[in-house]
């Protein structure tokens, strides 16, 4: 089953915006994985156990390092045309 998920971080510390930058790099990494960046949220698509599997991973290693963090995830079971600014049904 194919999602995609809207999230947004919140690192709760100075110069959050390194960590941020790092985070959005580390799930490009995943070549399985679709990313598109907004200045206000981050979208990643992909097969359900993909991108769970990353977002496990990957918050793991950033509460670690930042535990003073707040992220806001929405997720749904399609994969939203989100470039095309619009949903099809």
């Amino acid at each position: 089953m194919k999602i995609t998920v809207e999230m947004s971080l919140y690192p709760l510390i100075e110069n959050y915006t390194e960590h941020i930058i790092k985070f959005i790099k580390s799930m490009k990494s995943y070549d399985n994985l679709s990313i598109r960046t907004t200045a206000m949220s981050t979208y990643v698509s992909g097969e359900y156990k993909d991108v769970m599997s990353m977002l496990n991973i990957e918050l793991e290693e950033l509460y670690q390092n930042v535990p003073d963090s707040c992220t806001v995830l929405k997720i749904i079971p399609k994969d939203l045309n989100i470039e095309g600014g619009f949903l099809e049904f």
